[in-house]
């Protein structure tokens, strides 16, 4: 930095705005960042990034760091409503303040803050300054309005998403992106649009495109103003009516520049701050990943700094590797005769009870055609250990392990069935013994693992986190171990001596066993993970094992069928598009055929981001009760989907047993419910003719029937329970037509006189309170008017009084925590509550998990249940697949009323409720018959 730094003119002083940072961070790294004493740290986890973000982007010769304090005095005086509707700071990110300002003194940062004055102004005062003093300043902050600061030598560095996606704001890039608003004129622009976030009310009416092209037509909001009488319409009523609003919002929105601050800009350096107090506060909270980065600005004076004890991977892997040199890697990776070390190496680590990683490592997973090495890593406290088995005659290794079936499979069964193994993926391990192919040799019967000697590290953070869509190797180490990931063999930057990345994952599972262990418990979420996902992992090794049989000439026939049928269907509509060919699936040619050639409405549609109108499922249905034409699109779309998803490709996924063998996805929901794929067995229409055709493919072995068990309005009773409303607990006790009941109480008319449209109706609003539905939604499903959707609602709540009440503190409970929970303790945070124009799909959210998750929880806990009670007694029966509240199953005509019975014990025995749970069992010679 010395270097780059000395041939420039002007000095450079970044200004942080530490509010909206902090504020930034927080809302940006999940709430799972701990310091030693509990405290969280993911807001200054974010915040440090950024700051060696914006370090590495324009290297400032001296940093200075601004927060609010106290109540904005000066702009609360001029409109009293100021930020008056902001709702009080989460009490997790509260606490990370001090935290924050403790680690910007180790820093030798100096922290500016004056009673009564936003750091906004403080911002804009020390801009000022700079500016005027010869120096180049950059200001850090999320704040728009902060752009009417903006210069040739006074810089925003605007923070757009997240933290990674920054934007360094010019006069040319402000004018550009505001249409003509320059710096100076961003305060007249905040007049007439005003801003929600801080209740700057504006002129009603004029938002941001508006606003500007105002501006551009009369120069200033002065001249604006002055010619008020020349603007028509609407606007131009609400800008005459609201003058003074806008005059307010101006100077409410004009940063000010002379706050009496104490802080001399040629007193501040960086860096100029002691190793060994930086490395000590970010030890005292936790946070040692990125001591390096920080060291690394000293240069190589910080080498001699006192080393901070940490999890730092690096040096990890350095310590496992150099341990012993009988634990060479390239001993026991090459020379078999050296083997013999790493057995006993395991010996030990087995019988002093360790936990191990585990993983595995394919060169198929180069995208080889045939993998000609396999390798099973082993991470003990002493060293990594790999286990390759021999492509040339055996080796004889002096140990007493069961290696008849090969090295790697007498070392794995060794250590699952007598080993506390940790792993990223424990399924894959279990399934190098128990194939996917049932016509494969199976060395293991997974079910037979103990479970809780089993710990799955991404199985783990997703529970911690179950909105997140990925947990990499390095999001773990940073967020788990708060340590950066080294470089494997094949990364970028990688030494000549690094190991594998399947190596590196054996260590980094054993590394994280204990933080995650620690993070669950934390949480209150340990049990759901020892009690119901690590359990269930053995089960669905099992399942996916199973397979379904699929008969590859009715998928064939089908196909075939369908074939005729989409040719006419695309005749027609060619047809009714005036014989114009086009591309059916090409939504760009499809929407200018329906709006631009045949003029379909489009009022209330949005256009994509390539200018056209879109054709989605949604717009398609809303417009298919008008139009032939839109509802012969939807059958197309219906029939091609179901030929190229299933008819086509299934047949082509039976493995050599004659099955299809979906993978069941533990870590991919956020209510916890579990998702197929490869191929996708739960997301075929239920109530299609199409998706029943496709199921009768589906049959099973001779003398055996396909059985269906599922559970019977498992969210409605679950709503029942949770709620406590004496009506709709009675009405499950009482064992009555619960829709009718509904329909009763809500329509007002005795039972016997429900019709079946008023049950229908009662049905929909059932089910849709449960999925948190307002009256706009209820509408949309029955066809009928708001308000009339509206009243429907309102009775329901009249009739269910219980049902509010529940709902509202679900809701409130929502807010305050950030998150919403099962019955179980699991937890789903909703980060939409925070968002005002996600809000009410967070509320919704909020809403229904309880219920959802509920049942997700509930049908894991009878699947482990079931398969345990299917081994323990001998059935030949199989469990074959999970669908949201059904369980399915393979089995001998001679088990049927055994299998029914002992399911139905467990399914709806799992949990005691205030209302029954009801699994409903149904038979056939194919899954389409079952169900």
């Amino acid at each position: 930095m010395t270097d780059s730094t000395s041939a420039r003119e002007r000095r450079v002083i970044a200004v942080i705005d530490g509010n909206s940072l902090m504020h930034r961070a927080f809302h940006a790294v999940p709430p799972t960042m701990n310091a030693p004493d509990g405290r969280p740290t993911n807001a200054v986890f974010g915040f440090l990034n950024m700051f060696l973000k914006m370090v590495d982007e324009f290297a400032p010769d001296g940093v200075v760091c601004a927060f609010d304090k106290g109540r904005p005095k000066v702009r609360m005086e001029m409109l009293p409503q100021y930020k008056a509707q902001r709702p009080p700071m989460d009490p997790s990110l509260r606490a990370q303040f001090p935290m924050i300002k403790e680690l910007l003194a180790s820093l030798s940062i100096p922290v500016v803050e004056l009673e009564g004055w936003e750091g906004d102004d403080i911002l804009g005062t020390l801009a000022r300054r700079g500016e005027a003093a010869g120096c180049d300043m950059y200001l850090v902050t999320g704040d728009r309005d902060m752009y009417q600061l903006v210069t040739d030598h006074v810089h925003v560095v605007s923070t757009r998403k997240g933290l990674s996606d920054i934007a360094i704001m010019t006069p040319e890039s402000v004018d550009d992106l505001y249409h003509g608003i320059t710096p100076e004129l961003v305060p007249d622009f905040y007049g007439l649009k005003g801003d929600s976030s801080d209740n700057i009310p504006g002129v009603p009416g004029i938002g941001p495109k508006k606003a500007s092209a105002l501006i551009a037509q009369y120069g200033n909001l002065d001249e604006v103003i002055a010619h008020a009488d020349e603007v028509k319409g609407k606007m131009g009523e609400n800008l005459r009516a609201h003058i003074d609003d806008a005059l307010i919002s101006r100077k409410i929105a004009t940063i000010m520049t002379d706050a009496p601050i104490e802080c001399d800009l040629t007193e501040v350096a960086f860096p100029a701050f002691d190793a060994a107090a930086v490395s000590a506060a970010l030890g005292g909270i936790g946070i040692m990943a990125m001591q390096n980065r920080f060291l690394a600005l000293l240069g190589e004076g910080a080498a001699a700094a006192p080393a901070v004890a940490s999890l730092e991977m690096p040096e990890v892997l350095r310590v496992a590797l150099d341990a012993s040199s009988a634990f060479d890697e390239a001993k026991c990776d090459r020379e078999y005769g050296e083997m013999d070390a790493c057995f006993e190496e395991l010996s030990r680590a087995l019988e002093a009870g360790e936990w191990l990683g585990m993983s595995m490592e394919d060169d198929k997973e180069a995208d080889a055609l045939f993998g000609l090495t396999r390798r099973l890593w082993v991470a003990t406290d002493r060293a990594l250990l790999s286990f390759e088995e021999p492509l040339g005659p055996r080796a004889i290794f002096t140990t007493d392990f069961d290696l008849s079936a090969g090295v790697i499979p007498g070392v794995l069964k060794l250590v699952l069935t007598e080993g506390h193994v940790a792993s990223s993926d424990i399924k894959a391990l279990l399934h190098e013994l128990s194939p996917v192919d049932s016509s494969e040799a199976e060395l293991l019967d997974p079910l037979s693992v103990d479970a809780d000697l089993l710990f799955d590290t991404v199985v783990a953070a997703y529970l911690l986190d179950s909105v997140r869509s990925d947990f990499t190797d390095a999001y773990l180490a940073e967020t788990y171990l708060h340590a950066s990931l080294p470089s494997a063999a094949g990364e970028d930057g990688a030494p000549a001596d690094a190991v594998s990345i399947a190596a590196r994952g054996a260590w980094l599972a054993r590394a994280l066993r204990e933080p995650l262990a620690a993070a669950l418990e934390a949480q209150g979420v340990d049990a759901i993970f020892t009690k119901i996902e690590m359990p269930l992992v053995r089960v669905l090794a099992s399942m996916e094992r199973a397979g379904m049989y699929v008969d590859p000439a009715r998928l064939a026939a089908q196909s075939d069928e369908l074939v005729g049928q989409i040719q006419a269907l695309e005749a027609r509509i060619r047809e009714l598009a005036g014989g114009e060919e086009f591309n059916l699936s090409s939504p760009m040619q499809l929407s200018r055929i329906l709006f631009d050639k045949l003029g379909l409405p489009t009022a209330g549609l949005k256009r994509t981001q390539r200018g056209y109108y879109s054709t989605n499922a949604k717009v398609l249905e809303d417009l298919a009760k008008d139009h032939e034409i839109v509802r012969l699109i939807l059958e197309f779309r219906e029939k091609t989907k179901i030929k190229s998803t299933y008819l086509d490709t299934l047949g082509g996924q039976r493995r050599h047993d004659g099955r299809v063998h979906t993978t069941y996805n533990q870590t991919i929901t956020a209510t916890g419910r579990l998702s197929s794929s490869n191929p996708n067995l739960q997301n075929i229409p239920t109530r299609s003719e199409l998706g029943h055709a496709v199921k009768r493919a589906f049959s099973v072995e001779e003398g055996s029937v396909f059985v269906a068990i599922d559970y019977s309005q498992i969210e409605l009773r679950l709503l029942a329970h949770l709620s406590g409303d004496e009506h709709l607990v009675s009405a499950f006790n009482e064992g009555e037509d619960f829709h009718a009941e509904t329909a009763a109480r809500v329509f007002g008319v005795p039972v016997d006189e429900v019709t079946p449209q008023l049950r229908s109706r009662a049905k929909a609003v059932n089910f849709g309170i449960v999925y948190g539905q307002q009256a706009y939604g209820l509408s949309q499903t029955l066809d009928i008017p708001m308000a009339e959707a509206r009243e429907m609602i309102d009775a329901y709540f009249r009739a269910y009084p219980g049902v509010r009440t529940y709902l509202d503190e679900t809701v409130a409970f929502a807010k305050q925590t950030g998150y919403a929970e099962t019955m179980y303790g699991r937890r789903r945070p909703i980060p939409e509550l925070r968002i005002p124009a996600q809000r009410m799909f967070g509320e919704r959210t909020a809403m229904n998990h309880p219920m959802q998750g509920s049942a997700a929880d509930i049908i894991k806990i009878a699947m482990v249940r079931v398969a345990e009670r299917l081994r323990a007694e001998g059935f030949e029966a199989k469990m074959i697949l999970q669908v949201h509240d059904e369980l399915d199953f393979e089995c001998p005509v001679s088990e049927v009323d055994r299998l029914i019975a002992m399911v139905r014990e467990e399914m709806e025995g799992v949990a005691e409720l205030r209302v029954p749970l009801i699994a409903d069992a149904s038979t056939g010679e194919t899954w389409a018959e079952a169900k």
